[in-house]
């Protein structure tokens, strides 16, 4: 790839990883509400996105249907269980969860709708899913069962996200649209529950919307049109082990064997997986 392609690529990587880090070091402070930090990431983001969309000169007939009101909902929930979980969670645990929740919800998607997988695909599916139960198995080193929860349904928000926007024509448009068109719901959240929330906490939120969730994204859409789709997949599996590290450098978090274990697992079952899709 060439050296700015594989510079964006790096970047969005360590974008995605960062929105981990930043909610982790917010909501590690009991200080910090997660509804507070949910809403102000998504206004934050919301602004910036909305920059990038007038900025770009382009626009397109805004429709309403199911769709227009499904994907900002389904952007709502995945940013509300994700801060709800990581009051709960360390950081490289959480994004393991997270993406593997994603994975497994769009492959289990598309089978409900006919996609037929062949044997390399279906194995390594199983060895996936095996790996998310092992690291959610009852034990000492076992996350918390509701955080777990919660990030699996912010996975699983994300993933039927993606799905039922698949296919846009201008996906920075269609993101910035659902981005503002949760700036209402954020208004009357925000006058229903006080934000609450440190210095810092504003901080992290801010970055985490602006940076980290909305320009993060933009960069995301860019490299896609230069990456196969596998490719891209692959990319994105290293996101928890960035986060994993994030989290040891910035919060003192400790990386468990049975995380690294699930990881090396999941990561596994899925590149078979995106491999078996190839050879089709």
């Amino acid at each position: 790839m060439p050296l700015r392609l594989i510079t964006l690529t790096i970047l969005t990587l360590v974008a995605f990883a960062a929105n981990s880090v930043f909610a982790r070091l917010a909501l590690v402070d009991p200080a910090n509400d997660p509804i507070s930090f949910t809403l102000v990431r998504l206004f934050a983001g919301a602004v910036v996105l909305f920059y990038v969309f007038v900025r770009s000169g382009k626009s397109d007939p805004i429709v309403f249907s199911l769709k227009s009101l499904v994907l900002p909902l389904m952007l709502f929930s995945y940013a509300i269980f994700f801060s709800l979980a990581y009051v709960m969670i360390d950081t490289g645990t959480g994004a393991l969860i997270l993406f593997a929740s994603v994975q497994l919800t769009m492959v289990l998607v598309a089978i409900c709708r006919g996609l037929r997988l062949n044997i390399i695909e279906w194995c390594g599916f199983l060895l996936a899913f095996s790996g998310l139960i092992y690291l959610l198995f009852p034990g000492l080193t076992a996350p918390p069962l509701a955080a777990s929860i919660l990030m699996a349904l912010s996975g699983l928000s994300w993933g039927v996200y993606s799905l039922v926007g698949q296919g846009a024509s201008n996906p920075i448009l269609l993101t910035a649209r659902n981005f503002v068109f949760l700036i209402p719901i954020v208004f009357i959240l925000a006058l229903i529950f006080p934000l609450t929330l440190t210095d810092q906490g504003y901080l992290w939120a801010i970055l985490s919307g602006a940076l980290t969730s909305g320009l993060g994204y933009v960069l995301w859409y860019i490299i896609l049109k230069h990456l196969l789709t596998s490719t891209a997949a692959i990319l994105q599996l290293s996101v928890p082990a960035i986060a994993a590290f994030g989290g040891v450098m910035f919060l003192n978090e400790t990386i468990t064997l049975r995380l690294v274990i699930a990881t090396a697992i999941i990561f596994t079952g899925i590149s078979i997986k995106i491999r078996g899709s190839k050879n089709q």
